[in-house]
């Protein structure tokens, strides 16, 4: 049955409605509704991969930055032989939507990039200020040779608040993106693919919380390039692009930066994945989870981390060796983390060599097959601060070198409720300092 409202009810409803137009009207006419993207194809672009598209991209960017807004590159492979400045709140966008592979350069939006040739110092390709982006771009650039790898400038390089890099494949570059020369806060990779060969991304002074997610270092993005650019299969280039990662890339290189955030971020083929290094502007506080580094001769080294907060690793894997230096004072933490051994872990057979003065926490972390070359070194090489260890795993192990190591600078250890494969707990110890060992087990 159909209810209508009283006559008093209707009053009021009539009442409630010539309040809320009244209070409308007061307010004036609505802000305008933010300007319609601009396609650089209206200021001149080209996208035939030829020419030099740089003026007419910075056109639009230009036009862009009076009310703020989104700068629109459809499909084609646009020759950029200069630079590009993105304004602040300015979005440069391509057609992709999520994360791409090299392979597919050519197809959506790809920047062909030229500036910079042999000029590691010289400016970025694409500089990012307060608020600006660029998303759903591949940039590579034609003129790079794996057979004379030439310096480049950054690829990207921000400074400011809150800039983004989202769904961008950037596929053979020298250096790929810097968060540390500025200052900045807040800066956001999201969905970034990579190949780089000498520094993969770079964070300093950052004074508040950076973001990095799905930040994938992989020399795949070259190789897997389509003519004129890719390798063509050859074994013999793939073999020397690895070779000059393993010898020169530094994959994720992290100095002052308050609560930064890493997660589902990876290396491979890299000198030092993750590199903590410290800078005249201080050190760095980072959490990093579900990430790791592969297939290199040293998966992180810590120079120097915040002695208050310092680098918490969670579910993280590691194929190859984690070292901290003697400089260190800041705490290291590992939780459900994993080891295994590599063959190009060439500087000792140990997973881990602690020094500096700063305590190392692994809780539920295992270690499998370290020193296969037979070099003796123990899987986990304390050499100075302290050392907590709990719920801890020692997989099989093909000599009898020891688990772990306590050196005579070690000033205290705990080490509980662990197994230890292969029969016996191996654990040399060398330090005068308070040692714990309890509730372990032997399989």
């Amino acid at each position: 049955m159909l209810m209508f409202p009283t006559p008093e009810k209707s009053w009021r409803i009539l009442l409630w409605l010539a309040a809320f137009l009244a209070a409308g009207a007061s307010r004036g006419t609505p802000a305008a509704e933010p300007p319609a993207s601009l396609s650089v194809l209206a200021f001149g672009a080209r996208g035939d991969g030829t020419g030099d598209d740089t003026a007419a991209v910075q056109r639009a960017l230009d036009q862009a930055a009076a009310a703020g807004g989104v700068v629109w590159m459809p499909a084609g492979q646009y020759a950029i032989r200069g630079v590009l400045a993105i304004p602040v709140g300015v979005t440069l966008e391509g057609v992709w939507l999520g994360m791409h592979h090299g392979a597919q350069a050519g197809k959506g939006t790809t920047l062909l990039a030229y500036a910079g040739r042999g000029d590691e110092q010289a400016a970025p390709f694409i500089s990012l200020r307060s608020g600006s982006t660029v998303k759903g771009l591949t940039i590579v650039y034609p003129e790079q040779r794996i057979e004379a790898i030439q310096p480049y400038p950054w690829t990207i390089q921000g400074r400011g608040l809150h800039y983004n890099v989202i769904d961008t494949t950037i596929a053979n570059a020298y250096d790929g993106i810097d968060c540390g020369t500025y200052p900045n806060e807040g800066h956001h990779l999201s969905n970034v693919l990579l190949c780089a060969v000498h520094r993969g991304v770079y964070i300093d002074h950052c004074t508040d919380i950076g973001r990095l997610e799905n930040v994938h270092i992989h020399p795949n993005y070259w190789i897997q390039l389509p003519a004129p650019w890719g390798f063509g299969g050859r074994k013999e280039k793939v073999d020397a692009l690895m070779d000059t990662m393993r010898a020169h890339l530094e994959g994720f290189v992290i100095a002052r930066t308050d609560w930064e955030y890493v997660s589902n971020s990876f290396v491979i083929w890299a000198k030092i994945g993750f590199h903590f290094v410290k800078r005249p502007d201080g050190s760095a506080n980072v959490l990093i989870t579900q990430s790791g580094s592969d297939l290199g001769p040293l998966a992180v080294k810590v120079d120097e981390v915040q002695p208050s907060a310092g680098v918490a690793f969670e579910n993280c894997q590691f194929m190859s060796g984690f070292e901290i230096a003697p400089e260190n004072k800041g705490p290291i933490k590992l939780t459900n983390c994993g080891f295994w051994w590599t063959q190009s872990r060439t500087q000792s057979g140990s997973q881990m060599i602690l020094e500096g003065q700063g305590t190392v926490t692994l809780t539920a972390t295992h270690f499998h097959l370290w020193d296969k070359g037979g070099t003796g070194d123990p899987c986990v090489d304390a050499r100075g601060g302290s050392l907590l260890m709990q719920g801890c795993d020692f997989m099989p192990v093909a000599t009898q070198s020891p688990h772990i190591r306590l050196g005579p600078k070690v000033m205290s250890a705990a080490i509980l409720g662990t197994r230890f494969e292969g029969g016996e707990m191996r654990i040399r110890n060398e330090t005068t300092g308070d040692v714990q060992i309890l509730g372990n087990v032997r399989h």
